[in-house]
């Protein structure tokens, strides 16, 4: 609704300070926004002359406005009054009855008086100081605004009338919410009430804090404020906190009785006083950070050192990564015997999965759906039980509008998949308070684990614990010395997760068995489905790709079928699962088109010519991917060469700089599919030592971030890598089914 008061305050400025603020002329719509407020700002700081005009109303402009301080009818510059009238007129007080004419008479006066009294000041002469005066200059209401609740506004007119005059207190909105900025209030608040000067007091919650609380805040049943104002402090931490209790400085009964109750939801010692830590959890995210924890998180490999370090210090549960980002950096995965070493130690596991979810371009359904399944192959692989909660992230200070439009979709993406692979698993959050409180809310984490190390975060600061918080990260630390030594994150356990504290079934134990006849059928239709899950085309239709596996579909199931003997025995000589084999050979074949054969030809024209003495012909190649696997000769040449520097083969070696070499290879590659079998086998083996430093006798206990690796060498791409990764587990699941 247009405000004929505003209005005239915006054809004021425009017709006054015509090109001389550094901004646009204002609409004139009488709706007062932030293009009027900081017209209004530039405007003064023009009339107090400063040249360097900006939007801020910052330490120059109010030391400033103090020279020329207080305004009233005995200032000197009227248009200092008139833009007093226009900000009056924005907050929806009469500042003249609409005029702009610099006079402060009785109406004016009667409007200040009104505005302080709102503010939780003394109504004083009408004049206005430079704090107050400041105070007109942005969108804070002074009164109860649709939300917000008369307990907040009390409070926070309380503190605008007892700190105001304080150095570095600057006058809050009094409209009944609990921000950013009233809770900074109330941090400068109780460091003024424990003796911290001005100039000294910052609104961080630090060690003079703690030791100003422990000096004068032990608060118990029975307190009352006397000089100092602790037990109203206290009360509205409590109140801000989502506590019900009377503002009225008495620690009586129903201040007792809350106060139990925020200590019983945060994990802290029941005792119903006001302590240190029950003062730190109250006011910031981490609490008091240097309370005991029973829990660690960490990127670190937990040796039988280590843990005896961690149990020996009352760590009791333990997350560790289901596995790393691509990059491998840092190498925060769960590592062969890990898991079950914990377990032998007494400890719990709350298995955690992050592979972005730092920034918001991780944040899809679709990317949802993937990470669900890479969660959940690898909780299968490391043995995480039925109903063990998988903590997603959210690592970030993620605003309201992208929880809705991204995250939230994400989450959906992650719950409809998370139970397709292997077990029923359940989903928890990662992230800030506020993330997990909303995500939760959706029926999409069934527990939270709050990061509240991060205490600036929009997302931490001012919103509560979720309902539904299992553990809350506090404090970074080393623990221990020597090889005993571990850097943890330190985390607060509710016990509402009973964490992971035996493992399922050991799985891949033993030589992969050939396919059961009766089960060919099921397989092929999982195979095939995580084939078609992960189309090539990423970035545009997926139709061509989807159509080419369709064609192929039987001719791959006979493949399989076909070879299936071959390569269990291959899988049995070098000890390695037959996943590795087949992921390749079906995912390679599931693709072939007719632009391969097109190629093959090609090169078959190259070296018919060139070995001959010719030159070759106009578009012939002298190599391209080829056979069921579809490898080029000079990988083959790689892996064959590696595979006989191995002593696994007598055959080569052979040079890519010689012809009749290439040639060798690659038609063995095209015509015998036995040889191209083996070959691709060999490339993936060279890729996991390659990549990941794995000895080929090792292979069985690849890791599935070094899965990805290995299948990321294959073809040298990170996305290829990524998805092939879950065909292998789709495959690895099956075969230990057969078994």
């Amino acid at each position: 609704m247009s405000d004929p008061w505003v209005q005239n305050t915006q054809q004021w400025i425009n017709l006054t300070y015509p090109g001389m603020l550094g901004i646009l002329p204002l609409v004139v719509d009488g709706q007062t926004g932030w293009n009027t407020i900081y017209a209004l700002i530039r405007a003064l700081q023009h009339e107090l002359g400063i040249t360097a005009l900006s939007n801020n109303f910052g330490p120059g402009t109010l030391a400033a406005l103090t020279a020329v301080s207080p305004v009233n009818d005995s200032t000197v510059n009227k248009n200092i009054i008139r833009i007093a009238q226009g900000a009056m007129y924005c907050k929806g007080y009469n500042g003249g009855n609409g005029a702009l004419d610099g006079v402060w008479d009785a109406v004016p006066v009667a409007g200040m008086q009104s505005l302080r009294t709102n503010m939780g000041l003394s109504a004083g002469d009408g004049s206005i100081e430079p704090k107050v005066f400041k105070a007109l200059l942005n969108m804070d209401a002074f009164t109860l605004v649709s939300g917000g609740t008369s307990a907040i506004r009390s409070i926070q007119q309380s503190l605008n009338g007892r700190y105001l005059h304080r150095q570095d207190f600057y006058v809050i909105p009094t409209d009944g919410y609990y921000t950013r900025d009233v809770q900074r209030a109330l941090m400068f608040a109780i460091q003024y009430e424990v003796g911290i000067a001005d100039g000294v007091a910052n609104g961080n919650f630090g060690p003079a804090t703690k030791s100003g609380l422990q000096t004068y805040g032990a608060l118990t049943l029975g307190s009352t404020d006397t000089t100092r104002y602790l037990v109203h402090l206290f009360q509205a931490a409590l109140i801000f906190n989502g506590y019900s209790v009377a503002y009225d400085g008495n620690y009586g009964s129903g201040t007792r009785t809350q106060t139990l109750a925020f200590q019983e939801f945060v994990a802290l010692p029941q005792n119903g006083n006001a302590d240190v830590q029950t003062w730190g959890s109250l006011l910031v995210s981490t609490g008091d950070a240097d309370r005991p924890g029973a829990g660690a998180d960490c990127v670190t490999t937990l040796t039988s050192a280590r843990l005896t370090t961690l149990r020996g210090a009352g760590y009791e549960y333990f997350g560790r990564y289901l596995t790393n980002a691509t990059d491998d950096n840092p190498d925060k995965c769960f590592k062969p015997g890990e898991a079950a070493r914990i377990i032998a130690a007494g400890g719990k596991i709350f298995p955690l999965f992050q592979t972005g979810g730092g920034s918001l371009e991780h944040f899809t359904y679709q990317r949802g759906k993937e990470v669900a399944e890479e969660a959940a192959n690898a909780a299968w692989w490391y043995r995480m039980p039925a109903n063990a909660v998988i903590y997603f992230s959210v690592d970030f200070d993620v605003q309201d509008w992208e929880l809705t439009d991204f995250v939230i979709p994400y989450f959906q993406g992650v719950n409809e998949m998370i139970d397709e692979f292997g077990r029923n698993w359940r989903v928890g959050v990662y992230g800030p308070r506020h993330a997990c409180a909303r995500i939760s809310g959706e029926g999409l984490a069934t527990y939270s684990f709050v990061s509240d190390m991060s205490t600036g975060y929009a997302g931490n600061l001012t919103y509560t614990l979720p309902a539904n918080w299992a553990f809350d990260q506090i404090q970074t630390i080393t623990v221990g010395s020597g090889s005993g030594a571990v850097e943890i994150d330190k985390n607060i356990v509710s016990g509402r997760d009973a964490a992971v504290s035996a493992l399922a079934a050991a799985v891949g134990v033993g030589d992969d068995p050939q396919i059961p006849s009766s089960q060919l059928d099921a397989f092929e239709s999982e195979w095939y489905g995580a084939c078609t899950r992960y189309p090539d085309e990423l970035l545009g239709s997926t139709t061509p790709q989807l159509e080419v596996m369709a064609l192929n579909r039987s001719n791959v199931k006979t493949k399989v079928e076909s070879h299936d003997a071959f390569i269990t025995n291959l899988a049995s000589e070098y000890n390695i699962y037959k996943a590795l084999i087949m992921t390749p050979l079906i995912w390679e074949s599931m693709v072939i088109n007719i632009g391969d054969d097109v190629q093959d030809s090609r090169v078959i024209a190259y070296y018919a010519a060139v070995l001959a003495g010719q030159a070759p012909p106009a578009l012939s190649v002298d190599d391209s991917s080829t056979g069921p696997c579809q490898i080029f000769a000079r990988t083959g040449i790689d892996a064959r060469n590696w595979a006989r520097s191995r002593g696994f083969i007598t055959d080569g070696p052979y040079s890519a700089s010689v012809p009749q070499d290439m040639f060798d290879v690659w038609e063995g590659l095209h015509n015998d599919e036995e040889f191209n079998i083996e070959t691709a086998m060999f490339e993936m083996m060279r890729q996991a030592e390659v990549r990941s430093s794995m000895a080929p006798s090792s292979l069985r206990d690849l890791t599935p971030s070094q899965v990805l690796q290995m299948c990321w060498g294959y073809n040298g791409d990170v996305y290829y890598g990524r998805h092939r990764a879950q065909l292998y587990y789709t495959i690895m699941r099956w075969e230990d089914s057969f078994r």
